[in-house]
């Protein structure tokens, strides 16, 4: 298989910042690769195989990584896969590396040896905060240009994702989160229903759960309870459909199970920061 080497100059201009953040959706199969800076991964959903020199692994949502300059890397076996790319000038990370260093999990997600691509795995709740994060940094890095302070937005923006990685990292290793292999039909099951709200009781009953358990056990894996967690994909679907249909915000609302259209957009608002309508114009607007 063929390696390449992409370059700074391809992504970043003279004079700016260099950070710079590429939605990836769909992500497309992509040979063995490297580039001259920093590259911090996050796939949004679908699956994939990330490939390595190492060895290769399996994406999927939820997972976080980070790339070295002159670490070669691909993509493969692609189904439905959105990754953010935040891309890293040296300049960038190293402004601050001293104070960032003493973060919890900092060094372990960040500063491993060359090579070694330590995988974050993120729950539902954090994934979501981690986004519309990384949204932001997209959204400042593009208006660098307009003198408005937009470049250091953005920078503030890039160490608060780089600090809240590291603790999410640090916590999942102290066994703040845990998985529990139980639940993985019962999500089956609610992406199976993504048209319509599921009680707690239904739940509940399909799980042959007690209520109590299976709140706990919810909250432990994905830090949601378990009617939070299947609002949340509802609204997932929600956006999807945003952007990929002409549907109505009100016939949206219907076909994810929010009868009231007004409650659908609290909804969105809370698990998206901005409203439906903001979120289509934010990733329909042509990009560069």
């Amino acid at each position: 298989m063929s390696r390449f080497t992409l370059p700074s100059a391809m992504f970043f201009q003279e004079n700016r910042l260099p950070l710079k953040v590429l939605l990836r959706d769909p992500e497309i199969p992509f040979s063995l690769h490297s580039h001259d800076f920093y590259e911090l991964v996050v796939v949004v959903s679908g699956t994939g195989t990330h490939l390595l020199s190492k060895g290769n692994r399996h994406l999927q949502e939820g997972m976080v990584f980070f790339i070295k300059p002159g670490t070669y890397h691909g993509y493969a076996d692609i189904e439905n896969l959105v990754l953010y790319n935040v891309l890293i000038g040296e300049q960038a990370l190293y402004r601050n590396l001293t104070d960032l260093s003493d973060v919890a999990g900092f060094q372990d997600v960040f500063l491993q040896p060359n090579g070694e691509i330590p995988l974050v795995r993120l729950n539902c709740h954090q994934l979501s905060e981690i986004i519309a994060l990384v949204g932001a940094i997209k959204k400042e890095s593009q208006h660098q240009d307009y003198n408005n302070g937009a470049g250091t937005l953005a920078y503030a923006k890039l160490l608060q994702l780089l600090i809240l990685i590291s603790r999410f990292h640090s916590s999942r290793k102290s066994g703040a989160f845990q998985h529990d292999q139980r639940l993985e039909h019962i999500i089956s099951y609610m992406e199976q229903n993504l048209d319509r709200s599921l009680s707690l009781e239904e739940l509940v009953q399909y799980s042959n759960m007690s209520s109590s358990t299976l709140n706990r056990q919810f909250k432990l894996s994905t830090g949601w309870s378990p009617v939070d967690f299947h609002i949340h994909r509802r609204i997932a679907y929600a956006s999807t459909l945003l952007l990929t249909t002409s549907l109505s915000i009100e016939r949206i609302s219907e076909k994810t199970g929010f009868s009231d259209a007004n409650y659908f957009a609290r909804q969105f608002r809370s698990h998206m920061q901005m409203s439906p309508r903001q979120y289509k114009q934010l990733w329909t607007t042509p990009k560069e």
